[in-house]
C-alpha cells in the first residue's frame, strides 16, 4: 500500500513559504531594531543639545543647597519653563555640587530625582530608561576644570514608538502582498518548469529499466519524487545484476590468469635449478678432484719447506683460496638442491640467543652493540633449528659487516597475529634484524636474494649467503623480505609459521 504524500508543487511552495517566512521574521527584526536604535539615538541627541542650551543659561555660580536655589526670573529657570511646554518634556533637574536639587521643572509633581534613577554614579550621557518609555540625558555643568553640579533631562518615547508601530503595520501588509503574489507566481511556474519534465523523465525511466546503470536511490518527499526513486531502484537492480554477472566472469579470468602465471614462474624456477644443480654437479666432479690435487701438494709443500717463509706463505695462500673455491661450489649445491628440512617446534628467542653469544664469544660483534628485543610468552616456530640458525649467522654476519666500528645491532621478535604466508592468513613470528650502517641502494634491493649478486669486494663474500637463506626460509613456509635507507641502515624480517598448541588430553 503506497503512502499518501503530497505532490511536488505543494511540498516546494510550502517550503518557500516557511522560507520566506523565516526571512521576513529574520528582516523585521533587524530592521525595527535598527530604526528603534536610530530612533532613540535622535532623541538622545535632542535631549543632549537641550541640556546643554540649559547648562549654557545658568549662572557663572551654582547656589548650594539649602543656603540658596535658581530663582524663576533665571534665564535657565525661563527657559525650562519654556521647554515644558514641548509634548515629550518629563522632567528637568538641576543637582548642586553635593548631588542636592536646586532646580527642578516637570509636568507633574513626581519624583524630582527622576532624570537619575539608576544612574546613582550621574555618568553623563543619555540612554533609554528601564521601563522602555523614556530617555535620560545628563550631563554635567563646568566652570572651567570646577564641576558646579549635575544637570538631568527626561523625554518621553511616546511619539517614537507610535510612530514604529504605524511602520510595522506597514510593513506587515507589504509583506502579506508580496506573499500572495509570490505563491500564486511561483505555483505556475514550478507546475511549468519542474512537475512537468519530472513526469516526462519517470516515463522515459521506466522504459529503460532493463539495461542501463546506476545507483540504488532512496528519497523522501513529494510524490512525483519517491516514483522517480522507485523506477530509478528498479533500474539500479538490472545494472546490479548484470555488474555481478560481469565481476564473476572477470574473477574467473584473473584466477585463470594467476594460475598461469604461477605455473609459468615455477616451470621457470625448476628450470633454473636443475640447470644451476647440473652446472654445481658438473663442477664439483670436475673440479673436485683437481683442487684435492692442489690442496694436497700445497700441504705437502708446507711439510717440506719449513724454513721458507716466502714458501710457507704462498702455500697458506693457495689453501686459503682452495677452501674459498670449496665453499663456493657447496654453497652452489645447497641453493640447487637444499636439504630436506625437517621442521619441529623450536623456541626461537632461545635459539637467537644462543647465536648471539656463540657469535660474540668468537669475536664476530668486536667494537659493535648488540641490542635484543624480545617479545615476552612468544609462541614456538615451526622450522629446522640447525637451518634457522645458519640464516640468523648469515643475516647477523651481513649487518655487521655493513656497520662502521663503532655501530649498533639489534634483533627484534614479535608476535604477529595477521601475517600473510603463502596467501593464506595465520599468525607468526617476526624477527627482525636491523642495523645502523650504509645502508642498501635502491637499485639494489630487487636482486639481494639472487644467487652470486653481491656488493661486497671481490673475494669477501660468494653472493650465494641470502639466496641460501631465502631458500632455507622459503622452506619452513615463511618469507623473507628487506628494507633499507641509504645512510640510516637496513632491516632483514623473517616471518615464522608458529607451531601448532596441542589442546590438553582429557
Amino acid at each position: 500500500m503506497r503512502t499518501l504524500r503530497p505532490n511536488l508543487t505543494v511540498s516546494i511552495l510550502a517550503f518557500l513559504s516557511c522560507l520566506l517566512l523565516l526571512t521576513w521574521l529574520l528582516f523585521s527584526l533587524l530592521a525595527f531594531k535598527t530604526a528603534a536604535n536610530d530612533l532613540y539615538a535622535q532623541k538622545g541627541e535632542h535631549a543632549r543639545m537641550l541640556l546643554a542650551t540649559f547648562s549654557s543659561q545658568l549662572p557663572e555660580t551654582l547656589p548650594v543647597f539649602p543656603n540658596g536655589m535658581i530663582a524663576t526670573n533665571e534665564p535657565a529657570a525661563i527657559y525650562a519653563r519654556k521647554l515644558s511646554e514641548e509634548v515629550s518634556f518629563v522632567r528637568l533637574t538641576l543637582l548642586d555640587v553635593n548631588s542636592k536639587p536646586i532646580f527642578s521643572a516637570g509636568r507633574d509633581s513626581g519624583d524630582v530625582y527622576l532624570p537619575f534613577a539608576g544612574n546613582s554614579q550621574h555618568r553623563e550621557g543619555s540612554f533609554v530608561a528601564s521601563d522602555g518609555a523614556t530617555i535620560i540625558c545628563t550631563t554635567m555643568v563646568k566652570r572651567g576644570d570646577v564641576t558646579l553640579g549635575t544637570a538631568g533631562l527626561v523625554l518621553s518615547l511616546s511619539a517614537e514608538k507610535a510612530r514604529l508601530e504605524r511602520s510595522r503595520r506597514m510593513f506587515m501588509a507589504y509583506f502579506a502582498i508580496d506573499f500572495i503574489l509570490l505563491l500564486g507566481l511561483g505555483s505556475f511556474i514550478l507546475s511549468r518548469i519542474v512537475v512537468t519534465p519530472i513526469n516526462r523523465l519517470l516515463a522515459a525511466t521506466e522504459k529503460i529499466t532493463r539495461g542501463q546503470y546506476g545507483h540504488h536511490l532512496r528519497v523522501s518527499g513529494s510524490a512525483e519524487l519517491v516514483r522517480l526513486a522507485e523506477s530509478f531502484n528498479d533500474m539500479s537492480a538490472t545494472l546490479l545484476k548484470k555488474e555481478q554477472e560481469a565481476n564473476e566472469h572477470v574473477a574467473a579470468l584473473e584466477k585463470v590468469n594467476a594460475d598461469l602465471r604461477q605455473a609459468r614462474e615455477e616451470a621457470i624456477h625448476t628450470e633454473k635449478m636443475a640447470s644451476i644443480g647440473l652446472l654445481a654437479a658438473g663442477m664439483a666432479h670436475e673440479i673436485g678432484t683437481p683442487l684435492a690435487a692442489i690442496m694436497g701438494y700445497a700441504e705437502l709443500v708446507t711439510g717440506e719447506q719449513l724454513d721458507s717463509s716466502v714458501i710457507q706463505d704462498y702455500a697458506r695462500r693457495i689453501s686459503g683460496d682452495c677452501a674459498r673455491i670449496d665453499r663456493i661450489v657447496r654453497g652452489l649445491l645447497d641453493y640447487s638442491r637444499p636439504r630436506a628440512a625437517t621442521v619441529e617446534s623450536c623456541d626461537v628467542r632461545s635459539l637467537v640467543v644462543t647465536t648471539i653469544d656463540m657469535l660474540s664469544q668468537q669475536g664476530a660483534f668486536k667494537n659493535v652493540g648488540v641490542a635484543g628485543d624480545y617479545e615476552e610468552n612468544l609462541p614456538d616456530a615451526c622450522v629446522d633449528p640447525h637451518q634457522l640458525q645458519q640464516v640468523m649467522i648469515n643475516l647477523l654476519l651481513n649487518s655487521r659487516d655493513a656497520v662502521s666500528s663503532d655501530g649498533k645491532l639489534a634483533v627484534r621478535i614479535r608476535t604477529d597475529h595477521d601475517c600473510l604466508l603463502r596467501g593464506q592468513a595465520r599468525s607468526c613470528l617476526r624477527i627482525d634484524v636491523m642495523d645502523n650502517g650504509s645502508g642498501i641502494p635502491d637499485e639494489h634491493l630487487q636482486r639481494i636474494f639472487d644467487p652470486f649478486f653481491t656488493t661486497k669486494a671481490p673475494g669477501k663474500g660468494t653472493g650465494l649467503g641470502l639466496a641460501i637463506a631465502a631458500r632455507i626460509i622459503d622452506g619452513f613456509g615463511g618469507r623473507i623480505t628487506v628494507r633499507s635507507r641509504p645512510g640510516a641502515g637496513t632491516c632483514f624480517s623473517l616471518w615464522l609459521p608458529v607451531a601448532m598448541v596441542k589442546g590438553p588430553v582429557i
